[in-house]
């Protein structure tokens, strides 16, 4: 009890240990019990109450001297344990036990370790209650084997599961940083505009996947559909702005990703127009693979037309997050009214009046939120 993280862990660890297990507990005691000095002997009716006693202790005897019931009563010892450190574990890992991982580690593992074994020791009066019990009838009966034995497996259960508990609590934080992108990506460079792209590996592969998914099945649809009218400049532009319409979830999400977790970069010295252009060098590796697809189909001229159009509108998309209220409804009834105008307005040839103005209105978006954001 010299270190108040004992004591921490002996009301969190412990009590909370015993509230949960107390049936259990009380079922192994009377299945001792029970089977130890309530099991009748035949025609005991002719003995004393001393006699009935000591019978039971010589059947507390035989059972611990046998091999196979010692081997059991190791086994029931080895599960009881298993259990708590089972219990322990789980805790540990809930975020109100997270704290032991910057306080615990202030200590040296050696005392980290002196402190586990009191929580465990504790946990495991059970146990040693039955163990000493052993001991003592083997004592009693000059059995020492049992009373050399018993003690160095119980001590050995209870360092062990100190020890667990030890390189538990000193890798919570790794346990919290476990990720599922790739070994070789890992030590990729990442930049302050691809951390997303990071997300999207990491956490959003099912998104991704659909979004890409989807976006695949329009430009197959519309190549398809339209393959006698692929002279008309119109088709390949109703078919990016389509295709970037599919992308409006990641886009949200993308959003949200930098109010949740980029907050702190509000305070980077980064222009308006450096934001932009980490906007543009995100969205060029997110329309990798349609932006390639556009370049294979059609001549350069068509094609770089083609990814202003995308790259601007998804550019307007992202932006005007910014003068949205917080909420995926609003912004959806907002994309899908504003590719209506878009897809009319390409049919009625204001190609490039579309792109200007789209790079346009989300430049001054981004400008204007920037100043917002460094006033807030």
């Amino acid at each position: 009890m010299r270190y108040p993280l004992t004591r921490v862990l002996l009301k969190m660890v412990v009590v909370g240990f015993y509230r949960v297990h107390t049936g259990l507990i009380l079922t192994l005691f009377l299945f001792f019990f029970i089977n130890f000095f309530y099991t009748s002997v035949l025609n005991q009716t002719h003995l004393t109450k001393d006699q009935i006693i000591l019978n039971a202790l010589k059947l507390v005897l035989t059972s611990v001297s046998d091999p196979v019931g010692m081997l059991l009563l190791f086994v029931i010892w080895l599960l009881y344990t298993l259990k708590s450190s089972k219990y322990v574990a789980s805790q540990l890992k809930l975020a109100p036990y997270q704290f032991l991982f910057y306080s615990s580690n202030a200590l040296a593992r050696s005392k980290q370790l002196q402190t586990w074994f009191i929580v465990q020791l504790i946990i495991s009066i059970p146990i040693i209650t039955l163990g000493l019990f052993a001991v003592t009838i083997g004592v009693a009966f000059d059995h020492y084997l049992i009373s050399f034995l018993i003690p160095f497996y119980l001590v050995a259960l209870i360092f062990s599961n100190a020890l667990y508990f030890t390189h538990l609590v000193n890798n919570l934080a790794n346990e919290d940083q476990k990720t599922t992108v790739p070994q070789f990506i890992r030590h990729w460079p990442k930049p302050f505009f691809s951390l997303f792209l990071y997300e999207i590996i990491d956490s959003r592969k099912l998104t991704f996947g659909v979004t890409k998914f989807i976006s695949g099945l329009i430009i197959s649809l519309i190549y398809v559909l339209f393959l006698d009218l692929q002279s008309d400049i119109r088709i390949p532009e109703l078919l990016i702005i389509s295709v970037i319409l599919t992308h409006m979830v990641l886009i949200y999400q993308a959003n949200e990703f930098d109010l949740t977790y980029l907050r702190f970069a509000r305070n980077f010295p980064y222009s308006p127009s450096r934001l932009y252009c980490q906007f543009i060098q995100f969205f060029l590796l997110l329309l990798v693979p349609e932006f390639v697809w556009v370049f294979l189909v059609y001549d350069p001229i068509t094609s770089t037309t083609i990814l202003l159009l995308g790259l601007s509108t998804a550019l307007l998309f992202r932006t005007l997050l910014y003068r949205l209220a917080p909420g995926m409804s609003n912004y959806l009834r907002l994309i899908f009214c504003l590719f209506l105008v878009l897809s009319l307005a390409i049919l009625f040839g204001g190609l490039w009046v579309l792109i200007v103005s789209n790079l346009i209105c989300s430049f001054f978006l981004l400008y204007f939120h920037r100043f917002k954001s460094l006033d807030s």
